[in-house]
């Protein structure tokens, strides 16, 4: 968003991916996003993930239309996704605080957490916290995704051992 000058309102366009900014530029979903998002809302496997958004930026209700407008599948938002927007934390702040937030709305545990973000400095503020942080230079490819999961899932087993 740091990069759009003229942004809201924000369209739709024929691919799911992107949507155009007032002043013409695109606005696209990084990496596998879509189809993480719409695994995480559809699959079974993921019945009893909460799926939040922590964002930083200058137009926060600029995010926030995004994330309604971006469909993960007919008739179901990013925003639908992250619980009506309940889940999302768009704001200029620190990540810390975002992360604060979501886990007093939801009870999860930071430890429960599983975060990736482009910025280096995100990640190792929000890994402070005790959250799975994973940096997504390319945003949140498949491959990011797997990962992710690899190392939370090694964290907590790590964390189980040791509390035996």
């Amino acid at each position: 968003m740091y990069m759009i000058r003229k942004g809201a309102p924000f369209s739709t366009t024929a691919d799911p991916s992107v949507l155009k900014a007032s002043g013409g530029q695109a606005v696209q979903l990084l990496g596998n996003i879509r189809s993480i998002w719409k695994e995480l809302h559809s699959s079974p496997g993921y019945a009893n993930t909460r799926v939040g958004v922590a964002s930083r930026c200058d137009h926060p209700d600029w995010g926030r239309e995004c994330l309604r407008k971006f469909m993960i599948e007919d008739g179901v938002s990013m925003w639908d996704v992250a619980e009506g927007g309940e889940l999302v934390e768009i704001f200029f702040s620190s990540k810390r605080e975002h992360f604060r937030r979501l886990a007093a709305k939801t009870g999860v545990a930071f430890e429960d957490m599983l975060f990736f973000d482009d910025d280096p400095s995100n990640i190792q503020d929000v890994s402070q916290l005790g959250v799975t942080c994973i940096e997504t230079p390319e945003g949140v490819t498949a491959e990011a995704w797997e990962e992710g999961l690899k190392q939370h899932s090694k964290r907590k087993a790590d964390a189980s051992r040791r509390a035996c």
